[in-house]
């Protein structure tokens, strides 16, 4: 099933659309609601939010509009193919999450931190959550941050960075600061103009770079949190994903297939790698390469700028994955499964 709107950005009804008519795969069906990737005018599903809890444990239609039935506490179990298999490196599947839209590594304890939507990815509702799981696939904290829980508001988080001990969480049309190490609030940054801010970058010098999915825009915020425009092209297709190389920002569009490269200083766009599908939503480099996450394609790919080879499938059948992130300390591609409110784990060494 293919639904369209009349606005071209990102949707996540497009994004639903991407994963079939049930948004599942043959390892766990997807629940309802992207990167990167609301309502009908952007990346995201559309969805209403869960009613008792974040763990789906009823049946769910993979259906814009839908609700998700839940009981009670999240269900932290973690589901490993090595338990039947003898399989090390078998995926780990950790459920229990609110449609999780971007993982990000904690580089001093090496936690992994996860932006859950809630409800609808343009909802201003704030019931968003910032959950903490170890590497290990358990669940430390589910709501360490939370919209509903503190004296602040967290609508829809997606992208994240870290900066020194700083985390910075894009949030609809504004990019909240919270303390890396107490999840405290640290104040909130309006993006001017902002209609769905998606995925968050950090450079050397401590500027942090936010996509804006509707505006075909991507916005820099300096050390002390000014805001300014480093570029707004349609060629961008719904910029969704970015990743820091160097002196250029990487960029991939929910409604294209290129990578793109712009520059820092001079952002005059550059077609980098056309892709086989779009639907693209995470960007993260490996230290030897890169991957991207396609919704279209219900797969993450790799490129090596290492080995000098085409392009690879190194996930398939995967649906709904969003912004993703690469754990270069345990070999792994960390892929957040929006519609399916689990997250995986995938062994990967870039070989």
């Amino acid at each position: 099933m293919r639904f369209t709107f009349a606005l071209t950005s990102l949707s996540l009804a497009l994004a639903l659309s991407a994963c079939g008519d049930d948004g599942g795969d043959t390892t766990t069906d997807a629940a309802t609601t992207d990167d990167t990737s609301t309502g009908t005018t952007t990346g995201e599903p559309t969805t209403a939010a869960p009613t008792t809890g974040p763990t789906t444990t009823g049946t769910t239609t993979g259906e814009p509009g839908t609700s998700t039935t839940t009981t009670g506490e999240p269900d932290t179990t973690t589901t490993t193919t090595d338990e039947t298999t003898g399989d090390e490196n078998a995926p780990i599947v950790v459920e229990g999450f609110s449609h999780p839209e971007s993982i990000l590594i904690d580089p001093v304890d090496g936690v992994y931190l996860v932006s859950n939507i809630g409800g609808n990815p343009d909802a201003v509702d704030d019931n968003g959550f910032i959950s903490r799981v170890l590497p290990d696939g358990t669940i430390e904290e589910l709501q360490w941050i939370s919209g509903e829980a503190g004296d602040f508001t967290l609508d829809a988080p997606k992208g994240m960075a870290i900066v020194e001990d700083i985390l910075y969480v894009a949030d609809i049309t504004v990019v909240r600061k919270f303390d890396r190490v107490t999840g405290e609030h640290l104040g909130d940054i309006e993006v001017e103009g902002a209609s769905f801010l998606n995925d968050l970058s950090p450079d050397a010098d401590g500027n942090v770079y936010v996509s804006d999915t509707n505006t075909q825009s991507i916005h820099k915020i300096d050390p002390l949190d000014a805001v300014s425009l480093l570029i707004s092209d349609d060629q961008l297709a719904g910029p969704n994903g970015l990743y820091i190389d160097g002196e250029v920002v990487m960029v991939v569009g929910y409604d294209g297939q290129t990578v793109w490269r712009i520059g820092l200083v001079d952002p005059m766009p550059y077609d980098f790698t056309l892709l086989p599908t779009g639907g693209l939503d995470g960007i993260v480099g490996t230290g030897f390469g890169w991957l991207v996450s396609s919704w279209d394609a219900e797969a993450v790919y790799y490129r090596s700028d290492i080995i000098q080879r085409d392009l690879e499938t190194v996930i398939e059948g995967i649906s709904s994955p969003a912004d993703i992130e690469f754990d270069s300390a345990n070999n792994r591609i960390l892929v957040p499964r929006l519609l399916a409110d689990t997250i995986e784990f995938h062994y990967f060494t870039g070989i």
